[in-house]
């Protein structure tokens, strides 16, 4: 089982989706990917924590009622030493902060941004919880990247915020990897209007590895979820981008060397 116990700063660490179908999200993610639900309890609105075989997964959050207009969608929070510090810089590279640091319970430190380019992503300085502990096994984490229409200032901002580096990978499409000395951390993509709709606006996508892609999107249809993309050939597997009942998008991969 490919463990992922320590998550230091500027690496991904937890990963959440905020919905407006929690039942129904429940029951799709439990089918599609054999997860299980903790329900905190109104003290937390509600925040779900979703294991697999006891290994801690992802979180959910249903979304207010008074606030029907906002999109389903996952989050991607990278761990911080110091949110209320990171959240200076941010401001100083050139992003926004959306929610400030805050405290949850006995768990850590949060706070939601946006880059340069408008893309929403956290941060989490851990307490008790440090974040996911499983990765690149089916219904785990594995791989995310952020999809901007300026890559360059993306690689420039999280390059810098994070105290990592970035290399350009070749191929048709711009695509930076950032990296934490050797470890490959996440993808920064080029939209272009080619291949994006100017209507797509930046985005991180979260990608969870699947045993077989195509059961994965026949399990996901059953389930009232939607194919976005059919699957594709990558270098490091086959892909496809699926929509949970709610809309919230997600990428699986079916990778080529499983881990």
């Amino acid at each position: 089982m490919p463990e992922a116990t320590t998550h230091p700063a500027g690496t991904p660490t937890w990963f959440d989706l905020s919905t407006g179908k929690p039942e129904e999200a429940k029951a799709f993610y439990t089918a599609l990917f054999g997860w299980e639900f903790e329900d905190y309890g109104p003290e937390l609105g509600h925040y779900h924590r979703a294991r697999k075989d006891g290994e801690e997964i992802a979180g959910m959050v249903p979304q207010s009622p008074q606030m029907p207009d906002m999109p389903s969608a996952w989050s991607v929070y990278f761990a911080s030493d110091d949110a209320h510090a990171d959240a200076a810089r941010i401001r100083e590279l050139g992003g926004s902060v959306l929610v400030e640091p805050m405290q949850v319970m006995n768990l850590g430190h949060m706070m939601v941004a946006t880059d340069p380019t408008g893309a929403v992503f956290g941060l989490w300085q851990p307490i008790d919880f440090h974040g996911y502990t499983v990765a690149a096994e089916h219904g785990a984490p594995a791989w995310q990247e952020v999809l901007t229409r300026d890559s360059g200032k993306a690689r420039d901002f999280y390059t810098t915020l994070f105290h990592s580096t970035a290399q350009a990978v070749p191929g048709g499409l711009t695509y930076y990897t950032l990296k934490q000395g050797d470890t490959e951390t996440a993808g920064i993509m080029q939209m272009d209007e080619g291949h994006w709709p100017a209507s797509v606006p930046p985005h991180w996508m979260t990608y969870f590895a699947v045993d077989d892609v195509q059961q994965a999107l026949k399990t996901a249809e059953e389930h009232g979820g939607r194919v976005n993309v059919p699957p594709f050939a990558s270098p490091f597997g086959t892909i496809a981008i699926l929509a949970d009942p709610d809309g919230a998008v997600f990428s699986v991969i079916q990778l080529s060397q499983p881990a």
